[in-house]
């Protein structure tokens, strides 16, 4: 048993042992396969001698590098067999031609040629004897070019009869790579210049897209190497993108003919088809700001690229002039690539038998015996089953032979060369972004840019009814203003130059649509930037900030009112004034007669004087307070320190309200105010006397129209329904400003430019908005970020905000706010209304003292005789009497006991009203307070009705005496002692039967010339001396007295 377990172990060790000895020998044996390669002098841009240049060179890299290098399990080695066709030969020679290589030289594979119709004479031929056909054709047998075969048949051909490779992207997935491009730029506008009819295939997609306007794609044939026919009309058209479908050498000429034409700028944008762009010298172009993309198959930073540009130096075979680095191009990437993938495809076949096979090595094949390659449908197949990676990228097959899984890199012209920004695959589309340019891709470019012309930011410096001609541009030392100088300073930091093409319809919709357009390079005007032109073109940050503001017509000035001396101070101030008035005159009468020191002796000199006055009545205590307030004085003192206090702190009151309506009377009498109809937007839009409008197309028609505020609104309606309100232009706005009832919505930064030199124009209110104006570049522009950072550096300089009130601030600015050296006089209209009051209180008071006339003229009536108007008229007569004498006689009316008596010579001096009135008030006279006279005994006793008569007599002759003047109390008080000598007593004597009064002497005192002599005697009749002075009387008292009360009263003169 285990010598039969040790048997079969060691059978089994020699089978696997016989299996390993046979894997090392079978992979260590070599086969030699030929491949053939088939060549024409109508291949693309080259001369047969190169290409097959190139296909041996691709076999000697692929022989060069190991096996192992290619992961293949099998050592296979390839030999090439060429040849060349001639484009005069017939059809018939060309096929006995490629039958001949293929018989006698047992050729495997054919390679090329890459001539249209000689590569699909070899298709054919390959496909009748079975034999793999490989292509690096960019326009070769596709279904489109096979005649009478639809896709679906030349799929099942391939598939099961014939075996056709092309390593070239099929033009399907070129037609969706470049729509996808296409569209990604946004590119609405187009030319395309080709030379091929056949190369359009892969433009279809571009050429039928719907979204597309069919006019604004144009296609020109280049028909020979100096025709410049396409790019004119693309210069005449303002066409700014365009196509080139060329091959190497008409699309290099066309980017010369370009350069000498000026379009190599950043207004023209070119798109090559050609995948071989890192073939060519772009030296000439690199630094002429020039927008050029193109797809690019591979990248020579690769490592796969590198080790293949080592075995083309180190190919000897081929003519020097025929092989240098710069022909390293995609053609010879694709010839190594398609020669690996027959290697791959044949390694796979062999696999699948196990081994090599002699149908394998040296088939059998005849174009005239039928004989066909029996595994050249298999290995067909086998293309279709391999993948790898080689210098041209991913390399896989559909069944149909057609690459796939391949990727593009998308490359741009940059100052440093081409740089890829993005990548293409049939899965993913276009993703691409363009690379910010440095400082040095404006180097020494010449920019075209749009503008408005408008004060101040561009300015013609010609005459101003010099024409602007359409579509040309100007140099930029014809204009100047706040516009050229940010241009002269970002031309200044950026190297480059600029021409202005000013835009003549004044529409700035215009300007974007030049920007979009790429018929002008930047628009730097006040334009606004929001949404609907930024979907449209790129904006560097702000250079300025503004908002919609209102400008209307400076109000005319408003006459101050004829009673604009009350304005410095309010209403109710005014009602507080006169308030504070009573109140203090009520405070001061109260506190004066309840203070004793206000209670003073009015005969400081009679000591023995028994009755204190007190100076602060009703009317003196207001006439204080309003002479205070007026900054007058009076004759009415206080003298207590409670009324000084009260006096002091009603000073400190009127100093501060009569200084601040001083310091604030001057302006309000010198200033004339200016009354706006309007004052916001609300008010303008809700009043229909004035009317409203904007400059159509333009931002504040946009933020008008797309508003959802409701007055916003309702201002769009009115003005969308009144289509006159609408302005050409913003000039033609401010001129409608100046001649009608028209509010103009307009930039703030503008209004301020033109309310400083339009002296009668003025900005309404705040502003409606916020935004900015920036400078408008084309859609994906590399340039914006450094627009931007320059932007933002001039504005931290200051030298934006200098350039600003240097052209708004600066000359021909408005003068009218200059003061003159003297103040303008102040007219009727200013001070008119204090001669109204001054005229009015004169009025009143001639009034008044006709009042005062008439009422003492008939209380004082003294001669019954003559009526109240007699006496009037007789008083008027003297009063207004020229050089009368200031002194009159005393009015005295008679009681009516003198009325019955007949008797003149003893006349009643003393009114009968008065009587009553003095015994009436004498008696509240002795309290503390009285507020209806101003006198106090000293002493108080018990009092008669004999008394009280008396009394009132007594106050009688102390009223005559306040009449004196002061000169006379002063020639009194000196002859005093004289006088007692001279003068009467009046001694009254009453002994009633119950008691006795002892009254003291009291001297009376009438009001008459201290001149007159005794000889004068009275006139009982009217009581006057021959001058018509008051004398002295005898004054009887009354008959309501008792019997034996009749005080004896002798009066003399004094």
């Amino acid at each position: 048993m285990l010598i039969t377990i040790v048997f079969y172990l060691w059978y089994l060790f020699i089978i696997i042992s016989t299996s390993i000895v046979d894997e090392k020998n079978l992979r260590s044996q070599s086969l030699d396969i030929i491949i053939g390669g088939v060549f024409t002098d109508r291949d693309e841009g080259t001369t047969s001698r190169s290409m097959e240049s190139i296909f041996k060179y691709a076999i000697f890299h692929y022989n060069r590098l190991a096996n192992d290098a290619h992961n293949l399990t099998h050592k296979i080695n390839l030999q090439a067999e060429t040849l060349h066709l001639v484009s005069s030969e017939s059809t018939l020679q060309t096929v006995d031609d490629v039958c001949s290589l293929v018989h006698q030289r047992r050729v495997q594979g054919i390679f090329g040629p890459p001539c249209i119709e000689l590569a699909t004479l070899a298709h054919s031929i390959c496909c009748h004897i079975n034999i793999p056909f490989i292509n690096v054709c960019s326009n070769c047998y596709d279904p489109e070019n096979l005649a009478g075969d639809a896709e679906e048949e030349w799929d099942n051909v391939t598939r099961h009869d014939c075996v056709s490779i092309n390593l070239y992207p099929s033009n399907e997935d070129l037609n969706i790579a470049f729509h996808n491009l296409t569209h990604k730029l946004q590119w609405n506008k187009f030319i395309i210049i080709y030379d091929i009819e056949s190369g359009l295939t892969r433009l279809q997609r571009v050429l039928n897209d719907p979204g597309l306007n069919q006019t604004d794609i144009l296609v020109r044939p280049f028909t020979h190497i100096n025709d410049r026919s396409a790019l004119l009309d693309a210069i005449g058209r303002d066409v700014f993108n365009i196509i080139l479908d060329l091959n190497d050498l008409n699309t290099h000429a066309v980017l010369k003919m370009a350069l000498q034409m000026g379009m190599i700028s950043s207004s023209y944008h070119f798109l090559l088809t050609t995948l071989n762009i890192d073939s060519y010298d772009l030296e000439d172009f690199k630094y002429n700001f020039v927008n050029l993309t193109a797809f690019r198959l591979f990248r020579r930073d690769d490592q796969r690229v590198k080790s293949a540009m080592d075995s083309f130096l180190l190919f000897k075979t081929m003519p020097i002039d025929d092989i240098n680095q710069r022909l390293f191009t995609t053609s010879v990437a694709l010839w190594v690539d398609a020669v690996l993938a027959y290697a791959y495809a044949y390694d796979k076949l062999i696999t699948s038998y196990g081994g090599f096979r002699s149908e394998a090595i040296r088939p059998n094949i005849s174009c005239v015996e039928d004989n066909k390659w029996p595994l050249g449908a298999e290995l067909g197949l086998k293309f279709s089953e391999i993948s790898f990676d080689g210098i041209t990228g991913t390399v896989k097959f559909t069944p149909s032979g057609k690459r796939t899984g391949f990727e593009l890199d998308i490359v741009h012209l940059t100052e440093t060369g081409l740089t890829k920004i993005g990548v293409w695959s049939r899965e993913q589309g276009a993703n691409f972004t363009l690379i910010s340019s440095s400082r040095g891709t404006l180097f020494n470019s010449t920019l075209i840019v749009t503008t408005i012309i408008g004060a101040p930011y561009v300015i013609y410096k010609h005459s101003e009814n010099a024409t602007i001609i359409l579509n040309q541009t100007y140099s930029n030392s014809e204009f100047e203003g706040f516009c050229i100088d940010l241009l002269d300073e970002l031309s200044r930091e950026l190297k480059f130059y600029y021409k202005i093409k000013p835009i003549t319809t004044g529409r700035y919709d215009d300007m974007v649509e030049e920007v979009k357009n790429k018929v002008a390079d930047l628009a730097v005007a006040p334009l606004t930037i929001n949404y609907a032109r930024e979907k449209k073109i790129d904006f560097t940050k702000p250079f300025l900030s503004l908002g919609i503001a209102i400008l209307f017509k400076l109000p005319k000035p408003e006459k101050p009112g004829l009673f604009s001396f009350l304005s410095p101070l309010s209403l109710e101030i005014w009602i507080y004034t006169f308030v504070a008035i009573f109140t203090v005159s009520f405070i001061l009468l109260l506190i004066a007669r309840c203070s004793p020191d206000e209670w003073r002796n009015p005969y400081p000199c009679d000591a023995e004087y028994d009755y204190l006055e007190n100076r602060f009545t009703v009317s003196n205590t207001l006439w204080f307070s309003i002479g205070t307030l007026m900054q007058q004085g009076s004759d009415v003192s206080p003298s207590a320190i409670s009324t000084r206090l009260v006096s002091g702190i009603w000073w400190f009151f009127t100093l501060i309200l009569i200084s601040s309506y001083t310091a604030n009377l001057a302006a309000f009498l010198t200033v004339e105010k200016l009354v706006n109809p309007i004052e916001t937007a609300e008010d303008l839009a809700k009043q229909t006397k004035i009317k409203y409008g904007l400059v159509s197309g333009g931002s504040t028609e946009q933020f008008f129209r797309e508003s959802t505020i409701p007055i916003y609104q309702a201002m769009w309606k009115f003005m969308i329904s009144n289509p006159e309100v609408f302005a050409k232009n913003s000039q033609d706005g401010i001129d409608r400003v100046k001649s009608e009832s028209y509010a103009f919505f307009m930039e703030s930064t503008s209004i301020e430019y033109t309310v400083q030199r339009e002296c009668n124009l003025t900005q309404i209110g705040g502003l409606l908005d916020n935004k900015g104006y920036g400078i408008g570049l084309p859609e994906g522009s590399p340039h914006r970020e450094r627009f931007s950072e320059i932007i933002l550096d001039l504005q931290e300089k200051g030298i934006i905000q200098k350039s600003y009130n240097k052209w708004w601030k600066g000359k021909g600015t408005c003068s009218s706010d200059k003061k003159d050296s003297k103040a303008n006089p102040l007219g009727l209209t200013n001070v008119g209304g204090i001669f109204v009051v001054l005229l009015g209180g004169i009025v009143l008071s001639i009034f008044v003292a006709i009042l005062e006339f008439l009422w003492h003229a008939r209380k004082n009536h003294a001669d019954r005789r003559h009526s109240v108007w007699w006496e009037l008229l007789k008083e008027v007569r003297f009063s207004i009497q020229c050089g009368a004498s200031n002194r009159k006689a005393l009015s005295i009316r008679r009681c009516s006991q003198c009325k019955s008596d007949q008797n003149d010579s003893d006349p009643c001096t003393l009114p009968h009203q008065r009587h009553r009135r003095s015994l009436n008030s004498h008696s509240s006279s002795l309290t503390s307070v009285n507020f209806g006279h101003t006198s106090k005994t000293r002493t108080t006793t018990e009092k008669t009705p004999e008394l009280d008569r008396f009394d009132s007599i007594l106050m009688l002759a102390t009223e005559k005496e306040n009449h004196f003047d002061s000169r006379s109390r002063r020639r009194q008080s000196s002859t005093r002692s004289q006088r007692k000598k001279s003068s009467s007593l009046l001694l009254i004597e009453q002994q009633p039967s119950n008691h006795v009064h002892h009254i003291q002497t009291q001297q009376v005192r009438f009001n008459r010339n201290p001149d007159s002599s005794v000889k004068h005697s009275l006139k009982s009749q009217r009581g006057e001396d021959d001058n018509g002075n008051s004398a002295d009387v005898n004054v009887p008292l009354s008959s309501s007295l008792s019997t034996n009360s009749r005080f004896p009263l002798r009066v003399s003169r004094l």
